[in-house]
């Protein structure tokens, strides 16, 4: 019965559609029937007039028929307006050609609908993005009748989406222009999701290799530096972010250093979702920082040369005058020996601070290894007590126990050296300077890291709180013009930042200055020594031909005749050229070769590796006061027994030959 009211009301007279744009009376005699096309869409006329997107009826022509309230809201007119209105008005200019190519393809029969996104003018003026999806409607028996609309507003969609494609090209034109390379990776499957052009211009390998392989990237990094690499990737998000700098090999051979900071990267829950690398080529700069570092060494050099010089100065006095002594008690051994004696212990004191300064000197890369920080401070104590003035007191409290770090020496060396010189220089009129050596955590660490702890204190001058905040920036000085570069502190805090150590200051005007240096222990597990020869090793009694190639006179004689006394035979050469001579005469008897560094008519290692060429096996000794760290290669490839340090005791010579 409802059904039959619902149909009821569904009944229209022909005459009520006068009232509709384009329809006439030859409309209400047509073959459509229009009363069944009313009763058809009152079954959808709530879910329609309630809809929030647009429907609408337009005419072949493309006028409106009818219009929902949906589209009003749309577009701001009324559904009496839009009557008034045809689609043609409200498109924009730039979409019309289109929508006109479109739907003369319906009429022509080519499909039955077709959806596109287009720009409809709002009543307000404003063009408004919109999604039309346009259906062509049919009689039975195929003729076109009327259009069927559906719009709905894109218009925060095509912002979102111009928004999104402009940051993905500001984000493209990042990754292809900018000199670091950057790379994500799914944390739990360790999928690459996105690598940048410049890791192509960095490592020199394809991208493509990369997504085969994640982990291909770690196969250019320098053997020696492979564990900085791996501690660079984050395993778990406590380990947060992580900074290192290794070098990496090219396929080329050619050798660079990358610094590669690497980020956890965590979702909306807190779960570590992935990692982000971010790499970057620091060759260029690395060589400023040795080139640097070499130039602030030679600086600290050159502020204790007046110490050094007047050292030195007592040494040599100190020789002359015994020498003077050995003459005049010529015939009085027990004088002799006295005085033999105390020259002796006064030539080993200047060899201690030949030592102590070409350390200090020396020109290297970094070089990791495990030391003990008792040993490098006192030994840079000494350097202090030997060239500081007597109107400064030296104290130190170094623990007895060995403290072990992974460090560079000369790096650290340099660090405490820095830290003493400024506090020499802090005490103008002399003062008091103490040096600690012990262990404690890092109170600053998020984790429990236990830390060889330097501190260095003096009671100078002081600095006020402006002056601290700058004393790590390059080339802040308070000293006068051309007596600083302002270099040493701030080198101090790029070795502790490549060592994962910091620094604090602790200074007020008039009450002195403290330095507090924080370098994390080397954890390792105490190994007994099972392979360490006896102290106590007889000493063997063969007698041995020496070949000893020494071009100083001084040397050669007397070291040739302190051997012979011993029962060796001595072969010995002045140069290169009467080296390979007295060699080649005389190789069947040989049984040792004595060698110096520095040669006329030919370099001591071309000698050396001409003799090993003829016999891998005869044992060969290289003496030398310095060693240039870019031979080692060379040094490693000849294979020595031993390398002497100059200068050296004659008794040491002699118990390495008997020991063969």
């Amino acid at each position: 019965m409802k059904e039959d009211e619902d149909m009821q009301d569904c009944k229209i007279d022909p005459s009520d559609l006068d009232h509709l744009p384009l329809f006439s009376e030859t409309d209400a005699n047509s073959k459509i029937n229009w009363n069944d096309w009313f009763c058809q869409v009152s079954h959808f006329k709530n879910i329609i007039q309630h809809s929030s997107d647009g429907f609408a009826i337009i005419s072949l022509e493309g006028k409106f028929i009818s219009a929902n309230p949906g589209l009003g809201k749309i577009l701001g007119y009324t559904e009496k307006e839009f009557l008034e209105l045809n689609y043609q008005s409200l498109t924009h200019p730039s979409d019309l050609g289109s929508d006109m190519d479109s739907i003369q393809a319906l009429l022509s029969g080519d499909g039955s609908a077709f959806r596109r996104e287009k720009r409809y003018k709002h009543k307000s003026g404003q063009f408004i993005w919109i999604q039309l999806d346009l259906t062509l409607i049919r009689d039975e028996e195929g003729f076109p009748q009327y259009f069927a609309a559906q719009l709905q507003e894109i218009s925060e969609r095509k912002r979102s989406e111009k928004a999104l494609k402009e940051s993905e090209e500001k984000f493209r034109q990042l990754s292809e222009t900018i000199d670091e390379a950057f790379w994500m990776k799914d944390a739990e499957t360790q999928k690459l999701l996105y690598v940048s052009p410049a890791y192509e211009r960095i490592w020199g390998r394809s991208i493509d290799s990369l997504f085969e392989n994640p982990d291909s990237w770690l196969n250019s990094v320098h053997p020696d530096d492979l564990h900085l690499a791996l501690q660079s990737i984050p395993k778990q998000k406590e380990d947060g972010n992580k900074n290192e700098k290794f070098r990496i090999r090219l396929p080329d051979g050619t050798e660079r250093w990358i610094r590669l900071r690497t980020f956890p990267v965590f979702g909306s829950d807190g779960r570590f979702e992935r990692i982000l690398g971010v790499a970057r080529d620091v060759t260029q700069h690395h060589e400023l920082e040795r080139q640097l570092a070499h130039s602030q060494r030679m600086e600290s050099i050159g502020s204790l040369a007046g110490g050094v010089a007047h050292d030195f100065n007592n040494l040599l006095t100190v020789i002359l005058g015994f020498s003077t002594l050995l003459e005049k008690n010529r015939n009085n051994p027990e004088k002799i020996l006295q005085s033999v004696e105390v020259i002796r212990k006064t030539a080993e004191r200047g060899t201690a601070l030949v030592r102590q300064l070409l350390t200090l000197a020396r020109k290297v890369e970094s070089y990791f290894q495990p030391i003990f920080l008792n040993d490098l401070i006192s030994e840079a104590l000494n350097i202090a007590r030997s060239t500081f003035p007597k109107t400064i007191s030296i104290q130190s409290d170094i623990s007895t126990d060995g403290i072990k770090i992974n460090a560079d020496y000369t790096q650290i060396h340099q660090i405490f050296l820095n830290l003493i010189l400024n506090a020499k220089d802090a005490m103008p009129a002399g003062g008091n300077l103490s040096v600690t050596l012990r262990t404690a955590d890092d109170p600053l660490s998020d984790k429990k890291c236990k830390c060889a702890v330097i501190e260095v204190k003096d009671n100078g001058i002081g600095m006020d709180e402006e002056t601290k905040r700058k004393i790590f920036d390059p080339f802040f000085t308070t000293k006068e013009p051309g007596k600083g570069t302002g270099l040493g502190l701030a080198l101090v805090y790029g070795i502790l930042e490549n060592h994962k150590g910091r620094i604090t200051v602790e200074s007020s005007i008039g009450q002195g200055t403290k330095f507090t240096v924080y370098i994390p222990l080397l954890s390792e597990k105490k190994k007994e020594n099972t392979s360490q020869e006896s102290q106590t090793k007889e000493e063997k009694k063969d007698k041995r031909t020496v070949l000893l190639i020494e071009d100083e006179e001084m040397i050669r004689i007397p070291l040739a005749n302190y051997l012979s006394e011993f029962g060796h035979h001595l072969y010995t050469a002045q140069d290169g050229e009467e080296a390979i001579n007295v060699y080649n005469q005389n190789r069947e008897r040989i049984d040792v070769v004595i060698c110096d560094l520095n040669l006329p008519k030919g370099n001591g290692l071309e000698i050396l590796k001409k003799i090993r060429a003829t016999d891998p096996e005869i044992p060969l000794f290289l003496a030398s006061g310095y060693i240039d760290p870019k031979i080692k290669a060379d040094l490693e490839g000849i294979g020595f027994k031993c390398i002497i340090q100059k200068p050296y005791h004659f008794e040491s010579i002699l118990k390495k030959i008997q020991n063969i």
